[in-house]
């Protein structure tokens, strides 16, 4: 009876590992997979997981938030911060242009970043300064002061009124598709954060 047992544990296993395989995204262009990634992809921007939104994802700012949040903490939750309300909507989905469009909506944290990112550039001015901001940037303390100003001030910005329609375009890699973010998406999605944010890590 022991051995039926496990013999059936076993296969029971094998099973719930095929249907997790079944179950990621795959490179096909069809509606179900192109919906399937897209819900990965805004789960993993919501949680901010470096290592999925990296897998299924081309965003040049988004590449520099991301680099620093697989090291850092802090950049991590200033990440999930950005990202923890923003909902989506898939409104079309063209597999012969290889395109989807979104409505998105976020906390509006264009002013809240730009206003940051300008005082911090007024308090760094000049070659010293950027010097000093570009060691902040990888100081745990100076991330634990700096970084907490910007996430409180997003934890407490108010939702958009209206939603954003995007575009994103699709590419088919060997296992995956992967969605590119323009600049004019990427702050869509970030609710105009992540252009303010750019500015100030180009200076490390």
């Amino acid at each position: 009876m022991k051995k039926v047992i496990s013999i059936a544990l076993v296969i029971l296993m094998i099973a719930s590992t095929f249907c997790a395989c079944s179950s990621a995204p795959n490179n096909k262009l069809t509606e179900k997979n192109i919906t399937k990634t897209v819900d990965v992809v805004f789960e993993a921007l919501k949680t901010f997981d470096t290592k999925t939104v990296k897998t299924y994802v081309d965003s040049t700012t988004l590449d520099i938030i991301l680099t620093y949040a697989s090291k850092k903490d802090q950049f991590k939750k200033l990440g999930i911060a950005m990202f923890e309300n923003l909902t989506y909507e898939i409104k079309e989905i063209d597999t012969d242009g290889q395109t989807v469009t979104l409505s998105v909506k976020n906390k509006d944290l264009s002013k809240v970043a730009s206003d940051y990112t300008e005082n911090l550039l007024e308090q760094y001015s000049g070659l010293a300064g950027m010097l000093e901001l570009a060691k902040g940037i990888t100081d745990d303390a100076w991330l634990n002061s700096n970084l907490a100003v910007l996430t409180k001030g997003i934890n407490e910005a108010v939702m958009k009124d209206e939603a954003v329609e995007i575009t994103l375009s699709l590419e088919q890699k060997k296992d995956r598709l992967v969605f590119t973010f323009t600049e004019s998406s990427e702050d869509a999605v970030s609710g105009g954060a992540l252009t303010a944010i750019k500015k100030m890590m180009s200076f490390s």
